[in-house]
């Protein structure tokens, strides 16, 4: 398999081995390369205990993904503790994920996971990507009760590369995914 082929770069690993800072590390040693889209996923705290998640765009606009006691008494639905927003995810990151296929831009996704996948709208996104074969950088889970059907296609398809991410390799991924991505995607361009 040739580099120039590959287009998905999956990034995965333990929960709290680091794949968001991975993330965020990767946006700025990638952007001098390449204009980047996107957006990951950051924990929130108060008084020392996660009490959600927030989306965060490259561009640094962020919004809310869960939270375990909502402030509104609106019903969303419920993962574990957490009630996630769907429409407020929607509103920010799917409009992260619409760019010209032919731009070559990479686009950051920073998880397909459950929470995310409450969305339609976001797996419709993704399976489009997907089949555009439009370059982009994601995190998914190491392992799942129940295998997810679009994170099965992204890690069988023969257009992806998978990096797991360790404590004791975490620190020196950076450079390798960089320099991986930058061969496979912007030599020569």
């Amino acid at each position: 398999m040739q580099n120039t082929q590959i287009t998905a770069f999956i990034i995965t690993g333990q929960p709290g081995v680091g794949k968001t800072t991975l993330i965020r590390k990767l946006c700025t040693a990638l952007s001098v390369h390449s204009k980047l889209a996107g957006f990951y996923t950051e924990e929130v705290r108060a008084n020392g205990q996660r009490i959600g998640f927030d989306v965060v765009t490259v561009n640094g606009t962020r919004g809310i993904l869960a939270r375990e006691c909502p402030a509104d008494n609106l019903r969303r639905p419920r993962l574990g503790k957490y009630a996630v927003y769907v429409s407020d995810f929607e509103d920010l990151a799917l409009s992260t994920l619409r760019v010209d296929p032919r731009s070559q831009q990479l686009l950051l996704i920073d998880e397909i996971g459950k929470m995310e996948l409450l969305s339609n709208r976001f797996e419709a996104a993704v399976s489009e990507l997907l089949k555009q074969k439009q370059p982009i950088l994601v995190t998914i889970p190491l392992r799942t009760r129940q295998p997810i059907p679009i994170v099965e296609r992204l890690k069988s398809s023969p257009d992806a590369v998978t990096f797991h991410v360790t404590r004791s390799n975490r620190d020196g991924l950076t450079q390798v995914i960089t320099e991986y991505i930058v061969d496979a995607l912007f030599k020569g361009k």
